[in-house]
């Protein structure tokens, strides 16, 4: 029987499933695609109906590249993509520098991107239960009932469902720190083909933030980001930033888990993963190489779980597997009280400028080629210690 056929008549019928996943972006299809690989029946819950829009600038980094191969068996087609090496950065409009990027960039639509990722879950043969929200998660019987009465059991659950996540609501009381959470807002313009394909990040469009002119096919994504406390005004703040000439489509905005990354994502056989987990790098913005990577390390060790016939020892393998990714968090957050400190600022602007050093290490830790281990490692001796010692010590100790 196909598998797609599988997945239909699993909607159909039975409501018993081992693993439910709440949430169906690149998170929710990883674990979902590795969960069925394993032998698990799954079904995938989203309130939305895909393909649907997805606030995010569109740069698929080399380390989520790699991690759709590893996951998926094949990343998708390149035709999805404005692929590009022209780079440019900028600080508060002001042009630093413009330069061949040392990895291509490649640039999409997160509506086309998340169906592929989806369609692919669906093809592995979970059971389609998107367009509708939950109800009810009653914990104690693992069960959730859906808007429209419709309950499904589970043995394990994955809340793959964003930055303000009802899973990790329910389970922690709220879904994330006020006081730490970020926010983005972008707006899609028109864009000639024949205009050059110029990948622009600009550091001073916010504060604890960025801006972005993220080129893709037909198309040129104009956003900024940064911690919500520091940025009052987000509409003049973007409309500010818009280049000049340039009419946007409406503003769109959400919520990003800004380096506020849960220690303890999870309890028992319920997980988080990708945003709703707070896994986002706060300097650079990757949020799908580790939504991809948490979706499959959660989804792993719900399996693990269920093949030793203890569901409830799910969290603690899945946090052990996240260790890495937790101590990587960890150092960016020390490293951006650094790079968006006002003392530091000119030096920053100047490297940003002058230094095709600090490029390379740039696009290198977007790429996955470089942690921010090594990269402490590589400073340690330098930058750091001619800071001073104070600024030295606040990186996180050594693994």
């Amino acid at each position: 029987m196909p598998v797609a056929e599988l997945g239909s008549i699993m909607a159909q019928g039975s409501q018993d499933f081992d693993l439910v996943i709440i949430g169906a972006g690149p998170a929710g299809s990883a674990a979902a695609v590795t969960a069925r690989r394993a032998g698990l029946t799954v079904a995938l819950i989203d309130k939305a109906r895909f393909p649907r829009d997805k606030l995010c600038g569109g740069l698929v980094s080399g380390r989520s590249l790699k991690a759709l191969e590893r996951i998926f068996g094949t990343r998708p087609s390149r035709d999805l993509f404005l692929v590009t090496r022209q780079m440019k950065f900028a600080w508060a409009g002001e042009e630093l520098a413009q330069f061949r990027a040392p990895h291509e960039l490649w640039l999409t639509m997160r509506c086309d991107f998340d169906h592929v990722l989806f369609q692919a879950a669906l093809e592995a043969g979970v059971a389609d239960f998107t367009g509708q929200r939950w109800d009810v998660l009653d914990e104690s019987q693992n069960r959730i009932t859906l808007k429209d009465g419709q309950n499904l059991s589970f043995r394990g659950l994955i809340g793959a469902d964003g930055a303000t996540s009802p899973v990790a609501a329910q389970l922690f009381g709220r879904a994330f720190d006020p006081a730490l959470v970020g926010f983005g807002i972008e707006s899609e313009c028109p864009r000639d083909a024949a205009d050059p394909a110029v990948t622009v990040v600009d550091f001073g469009a916010s504060k604890w933030g960025y801006g972005w002119y993220f080129p893709k096919q037909g198309s040129l994504t104009v956003g900024v980001c940064g911690l919500q406390t520091q940025n009052p005004d987000w509409k003049a703040t973007l409309s500010a930033f818009m280049p000049e000439g340039v009419e946007g489509q409406r503003m769109k905005g959400a919520l990003l888990p800004f380096g506020d990354f849960r220690r303890k994502p999870g309890r028992g056989n319920m997980l988080l993963v990708g945003d709703a987990a707070g896994l986002v790098d706060s300097l650079t913005g990757e949020g799908i190489a580790f939504a991809l990577e948490s979706g499959a390390m959660a989804a792993e060790a719900v399996v693990q779980a269920l093949a030793k016939g203890k569901p409830d020892t799910a969290a603690k393998t899945y946090f052990r597997a996240l260790k890495g990714i937790h101590s990587e968090l960890a150092r960016v957050g020390k490293l951006r009280q650094i790079v968006f400190s006002e003392r530091f600022e000119p030096m920053f602007r100047e490297k940003l400028k002058n230094s095709k050093r600090l490029r390379q290490v740039f696009f290198d830790l977007i790429e996955g080629d470089l942690t921010y281990l090594e990269l402490e490692k590589m400073i340690a001796g330098g930058v750091l210690s001619r800071l001073g010692k104070g600024i030295a010590g606040w990186w996180p100790g050594r693994d």
